[in-house]
């Protein structure tokens, strides 16, 4: 029987995760099944390679499919195509037993998830800089504040 406490918390975890953490978990999870697929062709173990390399494609085809081409203009054109790419080229891994093609895979997927750790380490940055910008309890807040309760006892 599943732990109800624990289900409850995994799905309150996933539903308040951003999308950026959701896309660098894809990239991260993408990334270990390519090693899981090196050491199964290392140990001549064929169904579990295939295995983690289709986990790997389901991933990333995941990614393309929720890519937003209206706001991410060129930036995500380009990173469709390189899914494309990743896609057929670990399919094609799978299908020749071929670790180099794994590790060029790995490559670009530990690229992007640099990348990634880059752009959400300097959103919180950003958003931390924000919430200090205007400190509880100054002026500018307690300006705010009145005007709204004026405006507000008015209507």
């Amino acid at each position: 029987m599943l732990n109800t406490g624990a289900y409850q918390y995994q799905n309150v975890a996933a539903s308040t995760i951003d999308n950026g953490t959701v896309i660098l978990m894809a990239y991260e999870g993408a990334i270990t099944f390519i090693q899981q697929a090196k050491e199964k062709l290392a140990q001549n173990d064929y169904a579990g390679k295939s295995i983690a390399i289709s986990n790997a494609v389901a991933l990333i085809n995941e990614l393309n499919l929720n890519l937003n081409m209206e706001k991410g203009g060129e930036t995500a054109k380009n990173l469709g195509k390189l899914y494309v790419f990743l896609s057929y080229h670990l399919t094609t891994a799978n299908l020749k037993k071929d670790s180099h093609k794994l590790d060029e895979s790995l490559v670009v997927l530990e690229n992007l998830a640099n990348g990634w750790k880059i752009i959400l380490e300097k959103e919180k940055q950003r958003m931390a800089a924000l919430a200090n910008a205007v400190p509880e309890g100054s002026a500018a807040i307690d300006t705010l504040n009145a005007s709204v309760s004026s405006v507000s006892s008015r209507v």
